[in-house]
């Protein structure tokens, strides 16, 4: 089966080096084919030529409800992260087209994308998932819910819950910073209790100076996606309101384009 993936930030990327990977013949499309370096396989100049499986990585709901009324392809994947009601919309039009679509939102970086220990959330109906079933298995864990919008749900509740543990654990370091306490001693307790891989993972991510593979706007989104969701639930969601003007007003302030991951960092600072 051909590959296609649509949007090639650093997660459609990633795919695209893992498809190529495993042996499958590459085709990618994206809205500036001149911001793309180094990536595998055969681009296309239209939606319409994709082929296979299109795996549909683009950022956000407006980008999604353009690509969807010219999109080609046997089966067709939402593997972003896109609103409840963005995502539903995408479905029933590409449905109404024919095409064999449903929703797949990845769990994991670009990097577990790649090296295929990322965990993909499939909302395919049985017959659907028994034929790309053995495809997706070649990219990494497969999570099958059966329903396109339980999928797209459980994507939110995890970047919900991800985003604001890691905003709050900012805010923690930079209280103990601003105690004159060694981040490392902090780092030494957080070891000691149940958040010791959460500590492992992002402390010295957030003190340090990498590249950003998920930035700061992008995870506004996300909570604006997840508070969204929860309105339209009718329930309550003042953790997740919070959390997301924090991500809003850093975005406002210029940071957009910084490591989401600190964010709880970059609210104590001044400069």
């Amino acid at each position: 089966m051909e590959i296609t993936i649509v949007g090639m930030g650093n997660m459609g990327k990633a795919f695209a080096k893992r498809a190529a990977a495993q042996g499958f013949e590459v085709l990618w499309w994206n809205r500036t084919r001149e911001k793309v370096k180094e990536a595998p396989g055969r681009p296309i100049a239209k939606l319409e030529e994709a082929k296979g499986l299109a795996v549909v990585f683009v950022a956000d709901d407006q980008a999604l409800h353009s690509v969807v009324p010219h999109l080609g392809g046997d089966y067709i994947a939402l593997a972003g992260t896109y609103s409840v009601d963005g995502a539903r919309r995408a479905l029933e039009l590409l449905k109404a087209r024919g095409k064999k679509a449903f929703a797949m939102p990845v769990v994991g970086s670009p990097r577990n994308v790649e090296n295929g220990d990322a965990i993909y959330i499939v909302g395919a109906p049985d017959d659907v998932y028994i034929k790309v079933r053995p495809v997706l298995e070649k990219f990494g864990t497969i999570l099958h819910v059966g329903n396109d919008i339980n999928a797209v749900v459980l994507k939110l509740a995890y970047n919900a819950f991800l985003i604001s543990t890691v905003a709050v654990l900012g805010e923690s370091l930079a209280l103990v910073g601003k105690y004159g306490i060694n981040p490392d001693v902090f780092k030494e307790l957080l070891s000691l209790t149940v958040f010791k891989d959460v500590a492992a993972r992002y402390i010295d991510r957030m003190l340090g100076h990498a590249p950003p593979t998920f930035t700061v706007k992008n995870a506004a989104k996300d909570m604006r996606y997840a508070s969204l969701a929860a309105g339209e639930a009718e329930m309550g969601n003042v953790a997740i309101s919070g959390v997301k003007a924090l991500y809003e007003i850093l975005t406002a302030m210029g940071r957009g384009e910084e490591d989401y991951a600190k964010a709880g960092v970059l609210e104590s600072r001044h400069d």
